[in-house]
């Protein structure tokens, strides 16, 4: 179960009335996503008119908002963009906190339950996305695919020098962390290595790169009832190749997704780093969050250390895609 976030709930209604000119009649916390430095609720102001507010800790990544609003300004109505402060900010701050208001989309955003006619509609989505130009001014802070594991290779390095061997730790989670991480040490380091060798073949070659979400799986994808699609949380957009948007489509609904985005060709040494690169960030993330993040619950950072050690069973879905994957290439 989520926690909510730090932030008192009048610090978010006062932010609420003075930056947006809404006074919250409702006010839900939602023990929703992954982000544990985030917070979400549910918002109706007096007028009935009914809000997402994200509450977030995170420096501030101004594309996640600025890019979603340029792409809804080109006439793509399934992006859920924020909703403007009354000075025009496409966010504001709240003590210590950034806060970005969306419109609600009552629907849902499980895993599950995507239809392939559905899908298919996200094809057509991102292959519009893929299709626009930004301007030249304006979007300078936007990140551009590098192909540079190195952050994750020392960070991997230094956390096996300095805490692998701590046998000191009396804090269960931690144990069961670097249990997990020494019975999964091979996986692990082939995983890195792999994404090393892939990273310096693609150094070497030049792409096409265009605006992708960078993380689109089914909870980014919010359907209404009357069957519509709209694209929520673009946290992670970059300037990257169309293959970043690829990583989570896959089978029963691939074939729906590509009949949708025209049936692009696949670039499968691409698509292969992305996938590997996404086991080693998820190791990354969960391992940082179990062993650093004191102001979590023991009982949340147990059942997190549960999840790295699931992530690196030979049938978890993302290592699973990463070597299947791997398949299709002669390296």
């Amino acid at each position: 179960m989520r926690e909510p976030p730090g932030i008192r709930e009048e610090d978010l209604r006062a932010c609420l009335q003075n930056q947006y000119g809404l006074i919250p009649a409702q006010f839900e916390f939602l023990p929703l996503g992954h982000d544990y430095n985030a917070g979400v609720y549910h918002v109706v102001d007096e007028r009935g008119s009914a809000y997402l507010l994200k509450a977030t800790t995170r420096p501030l990544y101004e594309p996640a908002c600025l890019v979603p609003a340029y792409l809804r300004d080109q006439g793509i109505t399934a992006i859920v963009a924020p909703v403007p402060t009354r000075s025009g900010a496409l966010w504001t701050r709240s003590v210590e906190w950034t806060v970005i208001l969306y419109p609600w989309i009552s629907g849902e955003c499980s895993l599950t339950g995507v239809t392939d006619a559905q899908w298919k509609e996200v094809g057509g989505i991102f292959q519009r996305i893929h299709q626009v130009r930004l301007p030249a001014a304006g979007f300078e802070s936007l990140r551009n695919e590098r192909f540079d594991p190195t952050e994750y290779v020392q960070w991997i390095q230094i956390f096996e020098t300095q805490h692998l061997q701590d046998q000191s730790s009396t804090i269960t989670s931690r144990r069961a962390l670097l249990s997990s991480w020494k019975t999964h040490q091979p996986t692990i380091h082939a995983a890195v290595s792999r994404l090393q060798q892939l990273a310096e073949l693609l150094q070497s070659r030049t792409f096409s790169y265009v605006i992708c979400h960078a993380d689109l799986h089914a909870r980014n994808l919010i359907r209404d009832q009357a069957g519509r699609v709209f694209v929520i949380d673009w946290d992670e957009v970059m300037l990257a190749p169309k293959e970043r948007d690829f990583i989570f489509i896959r089978p029963p609904h691939a074939e729906a997704f590509f009949q949708g985005y025209a049936n692009a060709k696949i670039d499968w040494t691409l698509l292969t780093y992305y996938l590997w690169e996404r086991v080693v960030q998820d190791l990354i993330y969960l391992a940082h969050n179990i062993y650093f993040r004191d102001d979590w619950t023991e009982e949340t950072r147990t059942q997190v250390a549960q999840t790295f050690h699931t992530s690196l069973q030979p049938d978890a879905a993302n290592l699973r895609a990463a070597i299947e994957a791997s398949g299709h290439l002669d390296i």
